[in-house]
């Protein structure tokens, strides 16, 4: 008899994407229909030429995590240009945006303290 695992696992290639904004695809790898309680973890595909446009988490912060490519990211006044393994963390009501300026892919990780991510975009 097989054991019944404790921690859940979430295989990446079962997850459905959708598109969060044009030519920006979310998976949604934790939230509460995986079984977290606090925390909730998307991965974000961004298009070239296309971004997860300016906007704030009113109630929480973002982390978000560069797997591939080399977006642009936007945090308050400050640009700078991210690569795979740079992070970047966006306090609560602090504007922000990812962009992807290249000709390539990029993937980032968003990771959120909540279960319910608030966004309100401004552009």
């Amino acid at each position: 008899m097989a054991e019944e695992l404790i921690m859940p696992v979430i295989w990446g290639g079962t997850q459905e994407q959708k598109e969060a904004f044009p030519n920006v695809l979310a998976k949604i790898l934790t939230g509460t229909d995986l079984g977290a309680v606090s925390l909730t973890v998307i991965e974000l595909d961004i298009a070239p030429g296309f971004r997860v446009p300016l906007h704030i988490h009113p109630d929480h912060e973002e982390s978000m995590v560069v797997l591939e490519g080399h977006p642009e990211a936007t945090l308050g006044e400050e640009v700078v240009k991210l690569g795979p393994g740079d992070a970047v963390l966006a306090p609560e009501g602090v504007l922000h945006r990812m962009v992807n300026t290249t000709a390539n892919p990029v993937r980032i990780l968003a990771i959120f303290p909540t279960t319910e991510p608030k966004r309100e975009v401004l552009e």
